[in-house]
């Protein structure tokens, strides 16, 4: 214990966790990032905490690597490589000593970073749950196997570019990686070697986790990489050294076939359902289930006159990417609350035409890019039903509100009609929008808004 509080205290073992704490809080504090918004706010989940921290490894296992690459020359720029071959002690006693400080500093930086989400989830009310263990114990392994590495290669190669150039390399490899498990980049790499670098793609939902196997994977993984880094740090013959590579082929060989299409699976905590009757959200949104369960209820009352009509209302739980079309069921009204952000604040009332708007159907467009023909044919759709021609609870409300003129106009050229067209336009509206065929104010007033 003596020697191993020597070499914390001598070795760069502070300054690397020190390095990983200060970038990790600079990112996530300084930077107004996609942690902090919507449809995945680091403050809503610990398990979300979790994955904004593996995502943040693109950057912050490039530091660990370098900084274990610094470290790892340490002897032959002393110039004490010749004296301590000559010493008794085997070569494997000193480098776990100096790989156990370096790599313990470094994984006690990285748990710093998600204590300070844990505050932050506790600060902001957010959920709280077991799930996030896994996702957090492969990037402490990753963490561990990026400074060991770093340290056998600083030995093997004591130049003075090696640090500067592995963590250069690291960086780009990992970047590489991330890009092909992000949905919508053009990936160099195919995307089952994405894993081989801990960065995670950026979580499109507070209700997403690692799959199983993916953490098998990539424990099988790292741990190799570990191993292998240790060894080439202890041996000392080129044939042991070539021999240290074998777990590393071992850890690919088996983390390569379990590697999943998709990264990321349903928080099975966090998605489950909570019911009052007909009305369900998640267990993340807990509290608004007394807030929806009213005018849900009054709200397919309402709907129950139309031919197929929705019997439930839930909370939309998939993670869906803001470029794709929410998903649809004709008998389920699904509700956002990750995407829109207004319905976890809506009233009755709102929620109540939020249930009604569409007839029961969600927009066919993207959620970042709404458009004010859909926007009016299903605020027209939720006013057939109340009687009121009102702003849905939905982005960019406000901006609706300033460009709700022509809607008003569309609004009272279908009141004019006879009830049976109206009934017969507003059944022809949800059929357009659960096939997302044809234009959705057309379909109510045509021409209203050309």
């Amino acid at each position: 214990m003596v020697i191993f509080r020597i070499e914390l205290r001598r070795s760069i073992a502070p300054w690397a966790g020190l390095a990983l704490v200060v970038f990790a809080l600079a990112f996530l504090f300084l930077l107004s990032g996609p942690w902090w918004k919507v449809p995945a706010p680091w403050s809503a989940n610990t398990t979300t905490t979790a994955l904004w921290i593996r995502f943040l490894l693109q950057f912050l296992w490039p530091v660990v690597v370098g900084a274990g690459a610094i470290q790892g020359m340490r002897d032959s720029r002393s110039g004490m490589i010749e004296l301590l071959a000559t010493t008794p002690r085997p070569a494997w006693h000193r480098a776990i000593r100096l790989a156990g400080a370096v790599g313990a500093l470094a994984a006690l930086g990285y748990l710093v970073v998600f204590g300070v989400g844990v505050a932050e989830v506790l600060a902001h009310d957010g959920f709280v749950s077991a799930v996030f263990v896994p996702v957090l114990g492969v990037g402490v392994l990753a963490v561990v196997a990026g400074c060991w590495l770093g340290l056998a290669v600083g030995r093997l190669l004591p130049h003075p570019l090696t640090a500067p150039g592995l963590a250069v390399l690291t960086l780009v490899g990992t970047v590489l990686c991330w890009m092909s498990l992000e949905p919508g980049l053009d990936a160099v790499l195919p995307r089952r070697a994405g894993p081989l670098a801990p960065a995670l793609a950026e979580p499109r939902g507070s209700m997403v986790t690692t799959t199983v196997s993916l953490d098998a994977g990539q424990t099988a993984w790292f741990l190799g990489l570990a191993v292998t880094g240790f060894l080439l740090l202890s041996v000392q013959s080129v044939r042991a050294r070539l021999l240290s590579l074998l777990p590393l082929v071992a850890g690919a060989a088996i983390a390569l076939p379990l590697f999943p299409a998709e990264a990321l699976t349903a928080d099975s905590v966090a998605a489950r359902k909570v019911c009052d009757g007909p009305v369900c959200v998640a267990e993340l949104h807990r509290d608004r289930l007394a807030a929806l369960a009213g005018p849900g209820r009054e709200a397919l009352a309402m709907l129950a006159k139309l031919p197929g009509a929705p019997t439930r209302v839930e909370e939309q739980v998939a993670a869906g990417s803001p470029i794709e079309r929410p998903g649809r069921d004709p008998g389920v009204v699904l509700l956002d609350f990750q995407h829109n952000e207004e319905l976890l604040t809506a009233d009755a009332s709102d929620l109540r035409v939020a249930v009604l708007s569409g007839a029961g159907v969600p927009s066919c467009e993207r959620p970042s890019a709404p458009s004010l023909p859909d926007r009016g044919a299903r605020m027209i759709a939720a006013a057939y039903f109340t009687g009121e021609l009102k702003p849905l609870p939905e982005y960019l409300r406000n901006w609706f509100k300033r460009q709700s003129g022509p809607i008003e106009q569309a609004w009272q050229q279908f009141r004019a009609l006879p009830a049976d067209v109206r009934f017969t336009r507003i059944v022809a509206l949800r059929r357009a929008l659960l096939t997302c065929q044809g234009d959705p104010m057309d379909t109510l007033v045509p021409g209203a808004l050309r």
